[in-house]
């Protein structure tokens, strides 16, 4: 018998070539019996596919919620064959109501634990409307890394922790994968990460340190464990800022191959941070404290990506643009993730935002696909949409290539070439989607811009990466909303 497992394509497609492997399929696949024969289908590496002539006894998608759509044609595809589609995921699993339409069994929660059951119930033609995985807390398997090797990924997935402690008002993790701080025996990670034989390596927990000192203790541990066991990986992960709170998390992680780490700082101002329930210090201390642990972590090698959102309601929209990307800039910050607030599914900004009569797309299941953190979807108090968009475009700049081949120089003198070379190809992913979108098309170099930014070291540019930030700052005697020229990004 065989069993399918299905990616959906993105409509609007951010990363390009830059991908890691679906980690979930992976834990499937090693929960499936050993006589199935399992295959996986990625669209975000293929592209839409037609399935009309796919053989499967059984099919598995997810689908985040921009997804959603898209997995719901492929469902249908298969379910007009009268092969049977089992859907999970983070979106099925918040909006089971809706995905139940379009599945013939879901998956709620976490679901390798009860798959082989699902299987089961298969073979014996009697497969349930749902099955509850909930977060059972049980040890993880390895994933079934086999399953990959039809693909080039950037990055081989792992994962050391699942829950997210933060509980954010904008994420949906918390939600899915609960609060508790479910951590891995150090031993299995390091065990299941000396059998992977490619070098780089993103761990895809949602907060790899946590927040208590047992979350603390049980990191360091780990991070001298990978060291004493000379894996000779270079990996990337989610941390929180607390990161950086001491000089021995960043250093023993340095040790253990760590290059590259994402942290959500979400804003540059404390009102925001409450707002959106950011952790009690960076509430209480803001940008001075986001300064001092990002300089703490960079000085031990490892490069910081900062992910901001734009659209908060307390944010100053005449100001917000310039104060992130000064903010970016005086901090040496490596690399930036722009976002849009966005009340996905299961969250309580969604909640909240319905409650309002705030969001405007709301014809589900097709407008879930502008939910894709870049668009706006809300109204808000002191911004239109349009001119959400004329910011974001402007934020958006920092990606320009002259400013990305800037930025990568001076990660690699000032923190190291590890660090240099992770966070490019983070940047280099925004870069490569402005390039596509037209973005920069009123930049003064635009004309000598390529249509793709090589997956390469880039030349040094002529001119320093301080005189380039001058260059795509917005002129400090207007707002924001008025400086941004170019169209906004379609979608």
């Amino acid at each position: 018998m065989k069993l399918v497992l299905v990616n959906p394509r993105n409509r609007v497609s951010l990363y390009g070539d830059y991908l890691w492997e679906p980690l979930a399929f992976g834990y499937l696949a090693a929960a499936t019996p050993p006589h199935w024969e399992v295959e996986l289908i990625d669209e975000q590496c293929e592209g839409a596919l037609d399935y009309g002539a796919v053989r499967a006894d059984l099919v598995g998608l997810t689908a985040f919620t921009t997804q959603a759509p898209r997995a719901y044609q492929i469902a249908a595809q298969f379910r007009a064959r009268g092969i049977p589609v089992v859907m999970g995921g983070i979106h099925a699993s918040l909006v089971p109501h809706e995905a139940e339409r379009y599945a013939d069994a879901l998956v709620i929660g976490e679901g390798e634990a009860l798959w082989p059951r699902l299987v089961a119930d298969v073979e014996a033609g009697r497969l349930a409307r749902r099955y509850e995985g909930g977060t059972s807390g049980d040890p993880l398997l390895h994933p079934d890394r086999r399953l990959f090797r039809k693909y080039k990924y950037e990055y081989v997935s792992a994962q050391t922790s699942r829950g997210c402690p933060m509980d954010c008002s904008f994420c949906s993790v918390t939600a899915f994968n609960g609060r508790l701080f479910r951590m891995r025996e150090v031993d299995d990670v390091v065990a299941e990460v000396a059998a992977i034989p490619e070098r780089d390596i993103i761990f895809v927990d949602d907060d790899l340190n946590g927040f208590s000192r047992k979350a603390k203790e049980r990191c360091l541990e780990l991070f001298r464990a990978m060291a004493a066991a000379r894996l000779d990986k270079q990996w990337i992960t989610q941390v929180t800022i607390n990161f950086g709170d001491d000089d021995e998390l960043p250093r023993l992680a340095r040790a253990a191959g760590c290059a590259g780490v994402f942290i959500g700082l979400e804003s540059t101002d404390t009102r925001s941070l409450t707002l959106i329930r950011k952790d009690g210090t960076s509430q209480r201390r803001g940008l001075d404290y986001y300064r001092e642990n990002i300089a703490r972590i960079r000085r031990h090698g490892i490069g910081v990506v900062g992910s901001f959102i734009l659209g908060i309601d307390t944010q100053d929209m005449d100001t917000i643009v310039s104060d992130i990307l000064r903010f970016a800039a005086a901090s040496d910050l490596d690399g930036l993730n722009p976002t849009i607030l966005t009340p996905l599914p299961g969250t309580r900004d969604y909640t909240r935002f319905d409650a309002e009569g705030r969001i405007l797309f709301k014809n589900y299941p097709e407008d879930w696909e502008k939910y894709t953190l870049a668009f706006p979807v809300t109204r808000m108090p002191h911004v239109t949409g349009a001119g959400l968009m004329r910011r974001y475009l402007q934020l958006l700049q920092y990606f320009r290539p002259e400013h990305v081949a800037a930025r990568y120089w001076r990660t690699c003198e000032t923190v190291s070439p590890e660090a240099a070379w992770h966070t490019f190809l983070w940047n280099r992913v925004w870069t490569n989607y402005c390039l596509r979108q037209g973005a920069f098309r009123h930049a003064p170099l635009a004309d000598t811009y390529p249509a793709t930014l090589p997956r390469e070291a880039p030349p040094r540019p002529a001119l320093d990466l301080d005189s380039i930030t001058e260059s795509v700052l917005p002129s400090a005697s207007e707002p924001d909303a008025r400086r941004a020229q170019a169209q906004p990004v379609s979608h």
